[in-house]
């Protein structure tokens, strides 16, 4: 009997860490990988109790965030023919085989119920290859808000696939407008629930919010002059004003807490940091010229800023310990707007290269610099909080839009928000 227990507790020990092993191989996609493969997915319109637009509005709109993920070929409508549409959403009346002959690798298949405002909407994600479950979950929600539900399912798909959550329930922070007014936006990630955050009918420019979404940080023109603002977002009240005489610019923060921008007076400039529950300011970089853009490494260790010590705008890093700066750009005579991937491992910068303002990388040593984008004019990259995406501005035709790309400047897509210029696009957490 001893002998027994003594093998049984091996084989089982054995059986576990194999099932383990099994389930943490369900991830499809190395989202961080040099070169990236996209899965086929089918989203046929979902099942409903009432003959109803919206069922296939959802899917559609699936379809669409799926596909902006840049993780996901959408199978469209057409390839599907009556036998398929006609199946359940239960694995035991799925035709797998059918499916993989049409290169679908997973399959969303829905169910929804309508009750009066109240929508259900039961979804499982299939594997074709098996017929494994990847993800399954009900959600509820009010039929004026669909459109979030969708955003949110596409996001928990993306998270069953890549290990990560996704983004399609983000909200975007901007700036939009025309010459000599310029306000201060948030609408969602597709474009909807557009919300004006500022209204000083004059030029506001510089947003920047801090990790918890409690603050909003901009420079308004609204007394004539460049002045800092911090908005309490919750209690709708301003936290920190500077109205010092001189330009306040290159917001960014160093974490919930504590804000940094910098002061330019006369010919010398100075990076500061606030702490906004306590409005105590601290110079932290100074000297004659340019000292700007400043953005920090998520320890909160190191800042990356932009200077003319040199001759030319150049980028730097200070190790904020031991108060060294280093120089990470070499290139070219013109290299602004650094900013830290929250992962830690990048640098996004703008570089002009043969006349063009274009968006790049560079690891945080200033090694291995990337060119993302290939002509025009493109301003003020910034991560997303996953760290595998990358909102910026960019000149089309006569205005600026917003436009996003993965990390790598793969799967580039124009978002649409207004009818204004849009600049200075950030996420909001």
């Amino acid at each position: 009997m001893n002998v027994l227990k003594r093998l049984i507790f091996p084989i089982l020990l054995i059986f576990f860490l194999l099932y383990s092993l099994k389930v943490e191989a369900k991830i499809y996609l190395d989202v961080y990988g040099k070169s990236l493969k996209k899965i086929t997915i089918a989203v046929p319109y979902f099942k409903s109790d009432k003959i109803s637009r919206l069922r296939m509005d959802m899917a559609e709109l699936l379809n669409k965030d799926l596909d902006l993920s840049g993780f996901f070929i959408p199978a469209p409508q057409t390839l599907m023919d009556r036998e398929l549409l006609d199946e359940g959403i239960e694995k035991r009346e799925i035709r797998f085989g059918n499916w993989r002959s049409l290169g679908v690798e997973l399959l969303c298949k829905g169910f929804l119920q309508e009750k009066d405002d109240d929508l259900i909407l039961d979804v499982y994600v299939y594997d074709t290859l098996d017929g494994t479950l990847v993800h399954a979950n009900k959600y509820r929600g009010k039929t004026d808000g669909w459109r979030r539900l969708i955003h949110k399912l596409a996001d928990d798909i993306i998270l069953a696939v890549t290990g990560d959550k996704g983004i399609m329930s983000s909200r975007i922070v901007f700036v939009s407008g025309y010459r000599g007014k310029k306000e201060i936006y948030v609408a969602d990630f597709d474009g909807h629930n557009i919300k004006r955050l500022t209204n000083y009918n004059s030029i506001t420019l510089s947003p920047s919010v801090s990790p918890t979404g409690k603050y909003l940080a901009y420079t308004s023109y609204e007394k004539g002059r460049p002045n800092l603002y911090i908005l309490d977002l919750e209690k709708k009240i301003e936290a920190f004003v500077d109205s010092d005489s001189g330009m306040k610019t290159g917001t960014s923060w160093k974490n919930k807490d504590t804000f940094s921008y910098s002061f330019t007076s006369g010919k010398s400039s100075t990076i500061y940091t606030v702490d906004v529950g306590s409005k105590t300011k601290k110079p932290i970089l100074s000297g004659d010229g340019i000292y700007t853009s400043p953005s920090f490494s998520p320890d909160g260790t190191k800042m990356v800023f932009v200077s003319d010590m040199h001759g030319t705008p150049q980028i730097f890093l200070k190790d904020l310990n031991s108060g060294e700066i280093k120089r990470l750009t070499f290139s070219g005579d013109y290299n602004v707007a650094p900013t830290f991937s929250p992962k830690g491992d990048l640098i996004a910068f703008i570089s002009k290269i043969e006349g063009s303002f274009e968006i790049c990388t560079m690891n945080p040593d200033g090694s291995n610099p990337r060119l993302l984008t290939n002509g025009g004019l493109n301003d003020s990259p910034h991560f997303s909080p996953c760290g595998r995406y990358i909102i910026f501005s960019t000149m089309k035709g006569n205005r600026y839009n917003i436009s996003i790309m993965l990390f790598n400047g793969d799967n580039k897509r124009l978002l649409k928000f207004t009818e204004g210029d849009e600049t200075q696009p950030v996420f909001m957490p």
